[in-house]
């Protein structure tokens, strides 16, 4: 969607200048701020001594991003409902509220009350948001409309779940992850008939179908941090599905990333952190059970996604400063 340009006029050309710069920012950007934010928790695990501060550092630049988001919807309310009946936009909106989440777990060994707070409102406000996409897809539902971001609305509250140790409430967590694999269990049979058999997703959206990578590993992450006695059989399901689904998307990588940069680049990010999250959490439980073998195997596989996800992330980062920041800057 086209953010709507404002009038450089007169007095109000300096001043209406932030303003204005603000109702360009994209949304889909809250999908590059989760994935930020999430990167640096992915490094602690391999390495806690560099990687904790830097888990401070990527959830500070991932704040900034959301803030500029949040802005863009108090200065521009319209623009939030407009958003939020677009079959595309609408979908990723979420990612903002998971971002907030993974910011929140950062933040509870230095502000424990205010991290509690704000994970509780940001899975409030991401309950909020899937309710929002429900109600405006089922009054106006096509299927050529569906596309993998359509998973981030129901399966994305799976976050909650990831970012749970310490936030209390653990019913609650255990009642989002389970509604989340559900959702994800019954929508995917729907999504890969949409893929296969109604036509192609058009290229304003074909970004989209890197996030196919994504929920598979999210509730193998959820899955492992809620449960200290997960069951095999789910683990079984959950461990081949994730790894085949991630490398569907790097072979899809191939195409993708060779479309002209659009804020949908963004949804390149946050499968492949999380795929590494999910193999590294993986690694450690079986480290635990005693099967070292299969835990230093998974852990380099988990350790290879871990540094291509960095590379992804970085460059789609750069592209977004330099499509965001420095180019409107030569123009002026």
């Amino acid at each position: 969607m086209e953010a709507i340009q404002h009038s450089p006029s007169s007095d109000k050309a300096k001043s209406g200048g932030v303003v204005d710069k603000l109702s360009r920012v994209p949304t889909p950007m809250g999908g590059l701020a989760l994935a930020i934010a999430s990167l640096g928790g992915s490094w602690a695990m391999v390495s806690p001594e560099y990687g904790t501060p830097l888990k401070v550092i990527t959830a500070l630049i991932a704040a900034i991003l959301i803030v500029k988001i949040l802005l863009k919807y108090l200065l521009h309310s319209h623009m939030l409902k407009e958003e939020l009946a677009h079959p595309v936009l609408a979908s990723v909106m979420p990612t903002c509220a998971m971002c907030a989440m993974v910011i929140a777990q950062v933040l509870l060994p230095y502000m424990p009350v205010f991290a509690k707070g704000l994970w509780l409102v940001a899975v409030i406000c991401h309950a909020l948001l899937f309710a929002s996409f429900i109600v405006h897809r089922v009054i106006e539902f096509k299927m050529e409309h569906m596309v993998p971001s359509w998973f981030v609305p129901p399966v994305g509250i799976i976050v909650a779940a990831v970012t749970s140790v310490g936030m209390g409430h653990e019913t609650l967590v255990y009642g989002l992850f389970v509604f989340g694999l559900a959702c994800y269990f019954i929508k995917l049979p729907f999504m890969l008939y949409r893929l296969l058999f109604r036509g192609a997703i058009p290229d304003a959206a074909l970004p989209t179908f890197a996030i196919m990578g994504a929920p598979a590993s999210l509730s193998l992450a959820g899955y492992l941090t809620i449960s200290d006695n997960p069951e095999p059989l789910l683990l079984v399901i959950l461990t081949p599905l994730a790894i085949f689904m991630t490398a569907l998307v790097f072979m899809a990588f191939i195409r993708l990333l060779r479309l002209p940069f659009s804020p949908g680049y963004a949804a390149f990010t946050f499968p492949v952190v999380i795929s590494a999250t999910a193999l590294l959490k993986l690694s450690a439980w079986l480290s635990s059970q005693n099967l070292d073998w299969a835990a230093e195997r998974i852990a380099r596989l988990g350790q290879l996604e871990l540094f291509i996800a960095t590379v992804i992330v970085s460059y789609v980062a750069i592209c977004y400063f330099y499509h965001y920041l420095l180019k409107p800057l030569t123009k002026n």
